[in-house]
């Protein structure tokens, strides 16, 4: 295993989900609250018709795109940039003799998709784009009729750290074509994760240490502890965006 799964393994949830998790009533653990987001994202999909095609957007380790096979039988794209989430992803759906025939993982990026499909989703992807601006009208390209897409991400009213305001993204998506719902805010939920992300880190700071550095160990906590303090400043802030065809 690369020293990036085995570090992520040592601070995420056994799933390996490096975004928000959802702490709805009676949620508590990390692991719960990434099972709880998993689950509310897929049903704002709407991919109870069975053979939809769908489309994870930096998909990560495959968590969410193998659940979305499992549970609903879509047939899945999942993309990322990073090679050593693919080679995780791909040999996790190699063990899963149910979901195996319905995913398929991507090294590309997002520009460099161009099929159509019936649904999107782009959990905390978002924020880490360059060109912004244009993701949701290629997005809007590639949906057919009566596609739907769930985005969660990051936003802040003033620039910072690369994210967009929630209300230019609106902007964005109805010029390309889309009505949107916004959900209230979740930076609670993303500040708590990250808090959970820091704990788990300090428990095992020896392993951290021995396997990536105590420089890296000091960033990482010092940079979730900030982003969680952002948060809970309203500096940032984070929404669940749901996008339908006009």
């Amino acid at each position: 295993m690369d020293v990036e799964t085995s570090y992520a393994k040592l601070y995420m949830d056994p799933d390996l989900h490096h975004s928000s998790g959802y702490f709805r009533e009676g949620v508590v653990t990390l692991e719960e609250a990434q099972k709880k987001k998993v689950d509310v994202i897929l049903e704002r999909l709407r991919l109870q018709e069975p053979s939809l095609r769908l489309l994870d957007v930096g998909c990560g380790w495959g968590a969410t795109a193998i659940a979305a096979a499992d549970r609903y039988r879509a047939d899945v794209t999942g993309i990322t940039i990073s090679q050593y989430q693919h080679t995780y992803a791909r040999t996790r759906i190699s063990r899963r003799p149910t979901a195996a025939p319905l995913v398929e993982f991507h090294l590309r990026r997002w520009e460099e998709f161009t099929e159509p499909v019936d649904r999107i989703m782009c959990v905390n992807a978002f924020e880490n784009f360059e060109n912004k601006e244009e993701f949701l009208p290629h997005c809007r390209r590639l949906l057919r009729a009566e596609g739907r897409m769930v985005m969660l991400t990051v936003t802040a009213d003033r620039p910072i750290f690369r994210v967009a305001p929630s209300g230019r993204i609106v902007e964005w998506a109805e010029r390309a074509g889309f009505d949107v719902e916004i959900s209230p805010s979740l930076a609670g939920d993303y500040a708590r994760t990250l808090d959970l992300y820091v704990g788990n880190l300090r428990a095992r700071r020896n392993e951290v240490i021995a396997l990536v550095g105590e420089s890296r160990f000091i960033r990482q906590v010092d940079y979730y502890s900030r982003c969680a303090g952002f948060l809970r400043s309203g500096i940032n802030d984070m929404f669940e965006f749901t996008f339908t065809l006009r």
